[in-house]
């Protein structure tokens, strides 16, 4: 959520190769990847159509 506080974009993406990706970025550490999430500035052109309805937040929430 920060990451899109900020204008960012986040994706984050599992069924990768994650002996590959340890091996390509820990190797030689105890680190283990667990899921990888990319983060930039998407390419809205190939978005098709308008962005799906999102409800408000007085739609989806009530304070107590």
């Amino acid at each position: 959520m920060a990451i899109r506080a900020i204008g960012l974009d986040a994706g984050a993406m599992g069924g990768f190769d994650k002996k590959a990706a340890d091996e390509e970025f820990f190797k030689g550490t105890s680190f283990k990847s667990n899921f990888l999430c990319n983060i930039g500035y998407g390419d809205v052109s190939g978005i098709k159509g308008p962005r799906p309805y999102r409800l408000t937040f007085d739609e989806a929430c009530q304070i107590i």
